[in-house]
């Protein structure tokens, strides 16, 4: 018997180093695309990676960023700058999986502020 998933997530992980290239990727399964942005010294951003896939794009906010460090409002602010210059298809996410140590707070207002948008 044949299984399949009927929704999947491409995730491009840089944890172990950045990406100069992701036309390696480009024929990857996932119904949508989940990268960090940094593509070799440059930051690209969702619209970019939407549009280079050809799929809604998941992510935007910095794992290490503003979430993990900074203030809810700080945190408000960037999902808010970030939300204005998304793709149309897109879904909020840290580039990869947040920090042991992130406020909990700052999880519940990077979500409220999406839900506000």
């Amino acid at each position: 018997r044949s299984r399949t998933c009927i929704f999947n997530i491409l995730h491009i992980c840089d944890f172990r180093g950045k990406y100069d290239d992701l036309s390696l990727f480009l024929d990857y399964p996932g119904h949508i695309v989940s990268f960090s942005q940094e593509l070799g010294t440059r930051k690209i951003n969702g619209r970019d990676v939407s549009g280079f896939f050809g799929r809604p794009f998941m992510g935007g906010l910095d794992r290490k960023g503003i979430i993990a460090t900074g203030s809810p409002a700080e945190v408000r602010k960037e999902v808010s700058d970030l939300l204005k210059n998304s793709p149309d298809k897109f879904i909020l996410g840290a580039d990869c999986t947040l920090p042991d140590d992130v406020s909990w707070e700052n999880i519940r207002a990077a979500i409220s502020a999406a839900h506000e948008y």
